[in-house]
């Protein structure tokens, strides 16, 4: 049972989803269990060439995170598996910075790009909102960057998202799709379309793009589904899918909601004959 103390807890979480291709000297010495490297260690190489935190003694001042773990599913099969996450206590000693969404989201990239490559089809956060400040001057920013586009692009390449809010019960998510929607469709500066999703989508985060069990089972334990939504951008990339995720911390920011989220994006929808299934967590 959740309590207020998980409440304020600096806890994030970011799983990224998809398909990947090892390369072909990498796949050898992962197959063979040679390879000396593995996601938790390739996540804190590139945590700490970002500046994003420290491992030892008289690191620099001024961390966005504290790491705490990592790791992903590389199997080879063609298949959609979890790929990599990553687990972090968020600073309390900045204020005014926004949850760290989009360097977790690069750090994660970087790793999965140095192993080979790889198709995104989801990412999930669990994010600390009461560690998450009006971030909508940065949106304005970020939009204008997503809208940098170019003009004769063919309408019809642009992408369908789905994206699903999770928290507690006592967020009452659903008592406020109404005014979540609004807020939502503020921060996108007209680069993004959202709309609410059918209602068989809004009971579940089980997507096709997303693999279960999403990691943060402890944390995300008692969570309630909110509202689903329909999104149309002009191109999918993992920065697509945390810049997606900053305006939903943003707007539940803005409606109210203080307890730790859970957002899912996904590329890859469900039909909405099939059955909604009720998520597994790690």
């Amino acid at each position: 049972m959740s309590t207020r103390a998980d409440y304020l807890a600096p806890t994030m979480i970011l799983g990224v989803h998809g398909v990947l291709d090892l390369e072909p000297w990498i796949r050898r010495a992962h197959d063979d269990d040679s390879l000396e490297e593995d996601m938790y260690s390739l996540v804190v190489k590139r945590t700490v060439a970002y500046g994003l935190s420290s491992f030892h003694a008289g690191g620099p001042e001024g961390e966005r995170w504290g790491h705490n773990d990592a790791g992903g599913d590389w199997t080879q099969d063609g298949e959609i598996r979890q790929l990599a996450w990553l687990q972090v206590a968020v600073s309390e000693e900045l204020p005014g910075q926004r949850l760290p969404v989009q360097p977790a989201a690069t750090v994660l990239r970087d790793v999965l790009t140095r192993l080979g490559r790889f198709r995104l089809t989801g990412l999930h956060t669990l994010a600390p909102l009461h560690l998450a400040p009006d971030g909508r001057a940065d949106l304005a920013d970020a939009a204008a960057w997503f809208a940098l586009t170019d003009p004769a692009l063919d309408p019809g390449a642009a992408v369908d998202l789905t994206v699903s809010v999770w928290a507690a019960e006592t967020a009452n998510l659903l008592a406020r799709a109404a005014d979540l929607l609004t807020a939502a469709r503020q921060r996108t500066y007209d680069a993004m379309t959202i709309r609410p999703a059918p209602a068989a989508t809004a009971t579940t985060t089980a997507q096709e793009g997303l693999a279960l069990p999403l990691a943060g089972e402890v944390q995300t334990e008692g969570m309630r589904p909110g509202p689903a939504f329909r999104c149309r951008v002009r191109a999918w990339s993992l920065d697509v899918a945390a810049w997606t995720t900053e305006i939903f911390v943003d707007a539940l920011r803005s409606t109210g909601t203080t307890a730790p989220a859970l957002i899912t994006v996904s590329a890859r929808e469900r039909t909405q004959q099939e059955e909604p299934t009720q998520p597994a967590m790690r």
